[in-house]
C-alpha cells in the first residue's frame, strides 16, 4: 500500500516508546478515507530516525495484520524531505557519468530516487522517463 502521510502527529507513543503516530491516506485513490497510523521505529525501512517522517511523504506499508511490518520511504512532495529522509547516498568510489540521485516526476508529482534501465533515468513510481532540466 502507498500511503502519503498528511500530518505527523507525535514521535514516541504514550510512553515514550519508539513509535511515529501519523494520519494520511493511500495514494492515488480519491476515495480513500484518512486513516490514523502508529508505525515502530524498527519498522522503518530506509529511515535512520522516525523524527524524519514528515507531511508529503510517500511511504510503501507492509502489514501484517493490522500492525504496519514494513515503511519505505517512495518519495516526498518536497526535495528537502526526500533528501533528509534518505540521508547521504553510498556512491561509487569513482564516479565516470552522471548520477542522478533524485528527481520529480511530472506524472506523480513527487520526488523520487530514480531508477536507471537502458541508460534512461525512471521514475520509480510510475516507470516513466524523468527530464533532466
Amino acid at each position: 500500500m502507498f500511503f502519503l502521510v498528511t500530518e505527523v502527529h507525535n514521535f514516541g507513543g504514550f510512553f515514550g516508546g519508539d513509535t511515529v503516530s501519523l494520519s494520511g491516506k493511500a495514494w492515488r485513490d480519491p476515495e480513500a478515507a484518512e486513516q490514523t497510523l502508529t508505525i515502530d521505529e524498527a519498522a522503518l525501512v530506509n529511515l535512520t530516525d522516525r523524527h524524519l517522517v514528515a507531511a508529503g511523504m510517500l511511504l510503501e506499508l507492509t502489514f501484517a495484520g493490522a500492525r504496519v511490518e514494513a515503511a519505505v520511504v517512495r518519495g516526498a512532495s518536497e526535495h528537502a524531505t526526500l533528501r533528509r529522509a534518505l540521508g547521504e547516498p553510498e556512491l561509487p568510489p569513482t564516479l565516470s557519468e552522471l548520477v542522478l540521485l533524485s528527481c520529480r516526476c511530472a506524472a506523480c508529482k513527487l520526488w523520487v530516487t530514480p531508477v536507471r534501465r537502458d541508460d534512461t533515468e525512471l521514475c520509480a513510481l510510475c516507470g516513466r522517463g524523468v527530464a533532466l532540466r
